[in-house]
């Protein structure tokens, strides 16, 4: 049904509602309204006018007058402020958990996007090591082998230095998840590619830097506790992509730009938790794993704990007790 439709159909039951929160309104201590008896049916048709109109995608400017007056329909009726479903609380313990799990397919596959190749090119780098030319070049290689030399890592940046790659850390990370989650728009391959090569690149370094006993244990205690959440971050970001240019590949009765508003307000907490992954990660990069005071050990420690709480986050946060 189109919108035009859909308010004409409606049009009067949301009239009647919006005569009855008014004379309310302008009345909070006399008795209530004679229309008041039959609310709660109007209340339960409004409901099911809200869920239709967010269901097919309706324009923000009628979801968002709708969801005003169900918010004004529920003080009116149980005498408090209907809580706001986007809170902090609830959104990050429980939707933004929930939306992944919903997507687990995507996710499966960007994770074999990006776990895959970057395993691939790893094995073949580790057993025949001249192919990391093939993928990156001998001055890259070698820029990343002083960067993990024990004379060097040990040095230290200062806390002012600290600050600065704080800062860029975040600028560098989360424009990368907002660029894959954009380009995304364009049928998912963009995102896909992305995944691909930030795996490609990741395995050809991992295996690298691992055969040489100098920077091995360096670059491991580095990578692996912020590598929890700011990967993690990159694969969610890469599905909110995917589901964008899905949602034009396969609109469903939707139009295109309905479908890919819908997609877009489904995966916005899937894309902010990413970012807010991220945010965490750049301070763990800037503030603890470049510490050079840090034990190694300490760092495996404190790095295989964060990799535990993110997936026991994901599979169990905001299910509903039986």
């Amino acid at each position: 049904m189109k919108q035009k439709q859909f308010e004409i159909q409606n049009v009067a039951l949301w009239d009647q509602i919006k005569t009855i929160l008014e004379e309310r309104h302008k009345k909070k201590n006399t008795p209530a309204p004679a229309g008041l008896q039959e609310f709660p049916a109007l209340y339960r048709r409004l409901c099911q006018n809200l869920a239709l109109a967010l269901q097919r995608g309706y324009s923000p400017a009628l979801t968002d007058y709708l969801q005003k007056m169900v918010s004004d329909c529920h003080q009116l009726l149980y005498g408090k402020a209907v809580e706001r479903p986007m809170t902090l609380h609830r959104w990050l313990l429980s939707e933004f958990p929930q939306r992944v799990r919903e997507e687990w397919r995507l996710l499966l596959f960007v994770c074999l996007a990006f776990w895959g190749v970057g395993l691939l090119v790893g094995v073949l780098v580790w057993f025949n090591p001249e192919m990391a030319y093939s993928f990156s070049s001998a001055d890259k290689l070698e820029k990343m082998r002083q960067m993990y030399m024990s004379d060097k890592i040990g040095v230290g940046r200062g806390a002012e230095g600290d600050f600065t790659m704080f800062g860029m850390y975040i600028w560098n990370n989360i424009s990368i998840d907002f660029r894959t989650f954009g380009a995304g728009v364009f049928g998912g391959i963009p995102a896909l590619y992305i995944m691909g090569v930030n795996g490609l690149g990741m395995g050809v370094v991992a295996s690298w830097l691992s055969a040489d006993p100098a920077t091995r244990h360096n670059f491991w205690s580095f990578v692996i506790t912020h590598g929890s959440f700011e990967i993690v971050g990159m694969l969610l970001s890469g599905v909110a992509g995917m589901r964008l240019g899905l949602s034009l590949i396969q609109p469903g009765r939707l139009s295109r730009r309905r479908a890919l508003y819908a997609a877009s307000q489904r995966m916005f907490p899937i894309l902010v938790g990413a970012s807010i992954l991220t945010f965490i990660a750049a301070f763990f990069e800037a503030f603890w794993s470049a510490s050079p005071v840090i034990p190694h050990s300490v760092k495996y420690a404190v790095g295989a704990l964060c990799w535990l709480l993110v997936i026991v986050f994901f599979i169990f946060a905001g299910r509903v007790r039986s």
